[in-house]
């Protein structure tokens, strides 16, 4: 009995693809053949043809749901319904969901979209935003004008990625009318607005390893405002050349061509924002963090501080988040009583950092660009030893640099213009076992060079 052309041409494009495939001695399929050799052009050949026959295997197989689901196979099965039926026969019960839906719409009433899809020209995932799009379209466009913006939006399909085209497809009917695009633009971000309200949502685990992972759904404006404040923060930086143009190294940043990765540098970019978060203009929220910490161990630079909430950080870090607002020390004495409860005198004005910008229009780290808006005020003398909060104990560092300058795996030196440099204690010790800091003539005597207390140096 002769099979279906439709069995015919799916087992010929198997065999096509069989013929440039590796296999091992057992004729089992191991891999595909080496694409050495390839040009560029013909490598880019390749994933084109490769992207334009996955369109059309995804539109023949929609259409083979549409027939499935229009003949009765789901029941002939004994499956539930066509859903189920589909997710059984493709092995992959994700892809189906959804998939009936959009299989007999494009059967039924998206004839453009159909064509471009079993041409290769656009995606399964083209096809889905299109046909949602035009079935949210108002009362009273006909059905002939629906077809007119489905075919433009086709083409425009062809040229664009899926992100792109859903917003294209939010002024479905502009061929129609303007006025009649900005309407209905505007109805579909309202009930897209109300629905993302509705969904938002945030769960934090802790992970019981010092760190936390955690997820959330929140609505498109505000992922905006924060992925823009993130690559803000997170903007490369220019940890190359001084002041005066010279060549710097800075230690502190990554030895790997690109630096951080992108998640990387958004993750720091991220701890970043929360620790000057909530803000309103220049001024910071009450909002507080009790740190409880012994003045022992606060002034000996070793061992841990506990938040309010219970969870206990180092002691590295206590001294540094002691430069910012929104974290109050309880200082202890042995005896657990308070000896200190407060901020006023361990924070700069808002006017010592007015008149510090006239100094300084960067991080102070040599060779860091960071703008000075982005910076810490850090007392150069510790607020812990006594430092004063005034002008000539202030330096601005940039988060990444506030947080090497009180890193014990750092040693950093005050240099007589203001700014400060560093290195690493086991890594520039050195490499030529010199000492590269010997002989500098620029270093600040006011301020004695800061070193680990924890480690020889």
């Amino acid at each position: 009995m002769a099979s279906h052309p439709v069995i015919d041409a799916l087992q010929a494009a198997h065999a096509a693809l069989d013929s440039i495939t590796l296999q091992d001695s057992d004729g089992r399929m191991v891999g595909w053949s080496s694409m050495e050799g390839m040009s560029g052009d013909e490598l880019q050949q390749a994933v084109s043809l490769q992207a334009q026959l996955e369109g059309r295997v995804s539109g023949l197989r929609l259409h083979a749901v549409a027939a499935a689901d229009a003949g009765g196979a789901a029941a002939d099965a004994a499956a539930t319904d066509t859903q189920s039926w589909a997710a059984q026969a493709g092995r992959n019960r994700s892809r189906s969901w959804g998939g009936v839906w959009l299989a007999k719409l494009l059967e039924e009433k998206y004839p453009h979209t159909r064509a471009a899809l079993a041409s290769g020209r656009i995606s399964e995932e083209h096809a889905s935003v299109i046909v949602r799009a035009a079935e949210k379209a108002p009362v009273g466009v006909t059905p002939e004008q629906l077809a007119d913006c489905e075919e433009r939006l086709v083409h425009k399909a062809i040229r664009m990625a899926p992100s792109n085209l859903r917003r294209a497809a939010r002024r479905l009917l502009e061929p129609l009318s303007k006025e009649l695009a900005d309407a209905h633009e505007d109805d579909l971000l309202r009930e897209q607005e109300r629905k993302a309200e509705f969904w938002t949502d945030l769960v934090l685990g802790d992970n019981g390893d010092g760190t936390w992972t955690g997820k959330f759904v929140i609505p498109e404006l505000h992922a905006q405002l924060l992925k823009t404040a993130l690559e803000r923060l997170s903007s490369p930086r220019r940890y190359t050349r001084g002041k005066g143009g010279d060549v710097v190294e800075d230690p502190t940043v990554s030895n790997r061509p690109n630096g951080l990765s992108y998640t990387e540098a958004m993750g720091a970019a991220f701890l970043e924002l929360l620790e000057h978060l909530p803000q309103t203009g220049h001024a910071r929220s009450a909002l507080t963090l009790v740190v409880h910490v012994e003045e022992e161990k606060l002034r000996a630079e070793v061992g841990a501080a506990t938040l309010e909430t219970g969870a206990r950080i180092s002691n590295d870090e206590v001294r540094r988040l002691l430069c910012e607002a929104g974290v109050m020390p309880m200082v202890m004495s042995g005896r657990s009583l308070p000896l200190d409860l407060g901020m006023a005198s361990r924070l700069f004005t808002k006017a010592q950092a007015i008149a510090l910008s006239a100094r300084h229009d960067t991080c102070a780290a040599v060779g860091c660009d960071r703008p000075f808006a982005w910076t810490e005020l850090h007392h150069r003398r510790p607020w812990s030893e006594g430092g004063p909060t005034d002008l000539d104990n202030a330096v601005p560092l940039c988060g990444h640099h506030h947080r090497r300058v009180h890193d014990t795996s750092y040693d950093h030196q005050w240099l007589a213009d203001g700014s400060v440099r560093f290195r690493h204690r086991w890594r520039s010790r050195w490499r030529d076992g010199a000492d590269p800091w010997a002989g500098q003539d620029d270093i600040d005597a006011r301020v004695a060079p800061r070193a680990s207390t924890t480690h020889a140096a």
